[in-house]
């Protein structure tokens, strides 16, 4: 987690920033917090001097696919400053923007989304913001300590209803007369093009739970099964519900691990309805067998053989 020169090739979906550290967040939840002999977590704060009041599992970073950004979830005792608002374990997790101010102990750092994502097209610059050198990434100097924008409660996800922070312009009026009010057409144009970019961006971060999803069964099927073996889906439902039920983040497990996703009548009674249409888009990798028993269709699935 050391700084790297422009010239090296570094990408992520998001970045954390400290005056001696960057993290190029590679998958779309991370954990931060101090590693301990039992367990280590993807950004060890104690190392990076954090103090004595990080927890082993301080704090999650996520991409919530349900409402399409990136959120945190306070897990440590002691909490954590997001935009100088002191949050507790139990709260609801809070929203994340770009040049969101983080504290974690006596750590203080940025969430940073890319000035390109790398998932596909330019994402927006907030307004009033430039980023420096020309880098991915948006970047800022570090506040005195405790200082931050300011966020309302409005910010903290609660039944999904999400008030719309208003931004502090750090580098002054960018364009137009001050109070004219209206947006002007290359700002509209901009919006149209965020939305594209969005679209592709969830679309790709889905592609990829997909194969992490996938990868996780065959990894449960290689354990429990020989080659050219078949298991019921709902033996393999009850084995992944069992290892990922408590794991995954609920929106994956309400896609791949229940039926609330799926209202339709074929999916009544079949927790797995959505795990079995998964399977069934990876032919090079699941093989799906369906055995019916008066009206009962029972289906059984097996991996692909590599040996002919």
């Amino acid at each position: 987690m050391t700084s790297s020169s422009s010239s090296d090739v570094e990408a992520g979906f998001a970045k954390l920033q400290g005056e001696d550290f960057e993290y190029y967040m590679q998958t779309y939840s991370i954990i931060l917090g101090r590693n301990s002999k039992k367990s280590t977590v993807d950004v060890d704060l104690s190392s990076l001097g954090g103090g004595m009041n990080i927890s082993r599992h301080h704090a999650r970073i996520f991409y919530d696919f349900q409402r399409r950004r990136f959120a945190l979830q306070v897990l440590g005792k002691n909490g954590c400053f997001v935009e100088g608002v002191l949050h507790l374990p139990g709260t609801p997790p809070v929203k994340l923007d770009s040049q969101d101010l983080l504290q974690i102990g006596d750590k203080e750092f940025y969430f940073l989304l890319p000035v390109r994502s790398i998932l596909g097209g330019p994402a927006p610059l907030p307004r009033g913001r430039n980023p420096s050198g020309g880098g991915a990434y948006y970047s800022t100097a570090l506040p005195p300590s405790g200082r931050g924008r300011g966020r309302s409660d409005d910010d903290v996800e609660d039944g999904g209803v999400v008030g719309k922070k208003v931004r502090r312009d750090d580098y002054g009026v960018v364009g137009g007369a001050s109070g004219s009010g209206g947006r002007s057409h290359s700002d509209k144009k901009s919006e149209a093009r965020s939305r594209v970019d969005r679209e592709s961006d969830n679309q790709q971060l889905l592609q990829l739970e997909e194969k992490d999803v996938v990868s996780s069964v065959a990894t449960v099927l290689s354990d429990l099964c020989g080659p050219g073996d078949w298991m019921p889906l709902e033996k393999l439902h009850a084995e992944l519900f069992e290892l990922y039920g408590n794991v995954w983040h609920h929106s994956r497990v309400r896609r791949y691990l229940t039926c609330d996703d799926h209202p339709g009548s074929e999916a009544q009674g079949k927790p797995w309805f959505g795990l079995l249409m998964l399977l069934r888009k990876y032919p090079e990798h699941f093989v799906i067998n369906t055995r019916s028993r008066g009206r009962v269709t029972l289906e059984f699935v097996s991996l692909v053989s590599l040996v002919s």
